[in-house]
C-alpha cells in the first residue's frame, strides 16, 4: 500500500506539471535551478526562495494570476510547514537513501508509462525526468514521506482505512490551525510583504 501511493504521488506530480509555460517565459528547468545556491534562513516561518519557487510554478505552469499563485503557494506551504514540524517534533525523519528509493520507483514507473504529456512536459521544462526529480521533487517527496509517517503515527492504533483517513485529516487540520495561531504576527506580515 505504501508503494502505491508512493507511486500515485509521482504520477500525480507529474501530470499536474502538464501545463506548461508558454514558449516565450523563461522555462520552469531555469527558474528552479536559479535557486540551486540560494540560502534558506531556518529561523523564517516560510523562506523567500519556498515562496517564489511555488508561486512561480502556480502562475507560470498552473496558469494563476500572480495573486491566486502567491496565496496559494503561500498556504500550501504554511500547511507543508505545519506537518514538517510536527513530525519533527514526533521525531520522525526521512533518510536520503528513503527520498532516492522512493524517486527511483517513481521513475521506474514513468518511464514504463508511454505518455506523450509527459514526454511533451518534460521536454517544456528543459528536463530530464532524472533531473526533474533530483532538481525539483526531491525535498518534495521527502516531505511527502514526512507527511506518510506522521500520518501513520498517528493513525497506528485505527484499523479500518476510512476512519484512519478521517483522523488524519482532523488532526491535520488542528497543527495547522495551531501552527497558524503560534505564528499568526510573522504569517500577516508575510502576507502583507506578497499578497
Amino acid at each position: 500500500m505504501k508503494d502505491k501511493r508512493t507511486v500515485l504521488f509521482g504520477v500525480v506530480t507529474l501530470i499536474l506539471l502538464i501545463l506548461v509555460t508558454s514558449p516565450g517565459d523563461q522555462s520552469f528547468a531555469q527558474y528552479i535551478r536559479s535557486f540551486a545556491d540560494s540560502n534558506i534562513t531556518h529561523n523564517e516561518v516560510l523562506s523567500e526562495h519556498e515562496i517564489e519557487e511555488l508561486t512561480y510554478f502556480y502562475e507560470h505552469v498552473m496558469k494563476k494570476t500572480k495573486k491566486e499563485a502567491t496565496k496559494t503557494a503561500i498556504d500550501r506551504l504554511l500547511n507543508d510547514k505545519a506537518v514538517k514540524l510536527e513530525a519533527k517534533k514526533q521525531k520522525l525523519s526521512v533518510s536520503d537513501e528513503e527520498v532516492q528509493k522512493t524517486i527511483n520507483i517513481q521513475m521506474e514507473h514513468a518511464k514504463k508509462i508511454d505518455s506523450p504529456e509527459l514526454t511533451s512536459l518534460l521536454k517544456s521544462l528543459d528536463m530530464t525526468i532524472e533531473e526533474y526529480y533530483q532538481d525539483y521533487a526531491y525535498e518534495k517527496v521527502r516531505g511527502k514521506l514526512l507527511e506518510n509517517k506522521l500520518f501513520h503515527e498517528i493513525t497506528k492504533d485505527i484499523q479500518d482505512p476510512e476512519e484512519k483517513d478521517k483522523v488524519w485529516i482532523k488532526e491535520k487540520q488542528k497543527l495547522i490551525k495551531s501552527f497558524m495561531a503560534k505564528n499568526h504576527v510573522e504569517i500577516e506580515q508575510l502576507k502583507k510583504k506578497y499578497l
